[in-house]
C-alpha cells in the first residue's frame, strides 16, 4: 500500500471517541457523513507487499484514491471474542462454523457502551464500496493534502 495507490488512512486513538454518523438521508452509507468531520490527524498506513496493518474496529480509517495504474488489492481477517455479538443478524451455525479459538457460548458479554446500529440498511447494498456510492464526496478529503 502507497501512497499512489491509495494506502490506507487511519486517526490514532478514534476508537476511544464517540461514534460518529455513518448514515445519508437517513440509511447507512458506510462513512463518517457528519458536516465538519476533521481528518487532519489521519495518519498514512504505506506497507511493503506482504505486511499487515492492524486496527481496532472503530478506529476511523479510509484510503487515499488510486492514482497508478496497478489495483489494490485487500485480505480482510476480523477477529473478535466469542462473547462479543452483533446486536443482530446472527447466524448460529456460520458462528460455531467460523470460531478460531475458546467455546462458542450464547450469552453475549454487555457492557454500557454507545452503539449506532447500521439500520436502515444502505440505499445500495452489497460490500462497502457498493455503499459508499451515495456519497457526493470522499470522507477524507484533508488527509489527502
Amino acid at each position: 500500500m502507497t501512497k499512489e495507490n491509495g494506502c490506507l488512512l487511519a486517526i490514532p486513538g478514534s476508537h476511544k471517541g464517540r461514534i460518529l454518523n455513518h448514515h445519508l438521508n437517513g440509511h447507512f452509507a458506510g462513512a463518517v457523513t457528519e458536516l465538519g468531520f476533521d481528518d487532519s490527524s489521519a495518519e498514512e498506513i504505506e506497507l511493503k507487499a506482504g505486511g499487515i496493518s492492524i486496527h481496532h474496529v472503530r478506529t476511523l480509517h479510509g484510503s487515499l484514491p488510486n492514482l497508478s495504474t496497478k489495483p489494490r488489492r485487500l485480505l480482510l481477517f476480523q477477529y473478535c471474542a466469542s462473547d462479543a455479538w452483533p446486536l443482530s443478524g446472527i447466524d448460529w451455525n456460520e458462528y460455531v462454523k467460523n470460531h478460531l479459538r475458546g467455546k462458542p457460548t450464547n450469552q453475549p458479554r454487555l457492557t454500557q457502551v454507545t452503539v449506532r446500529i447500521p439500520l436502515p440498511g444502505p440505499k445500495r447494498p452489497g460490500g462497502i464500496y457498493a455503499n459508499q456510492e451515495v456519497l457526493k464526496k470522499s470522507t477524507f478529503n484533508n488527509a489527502a493534502n
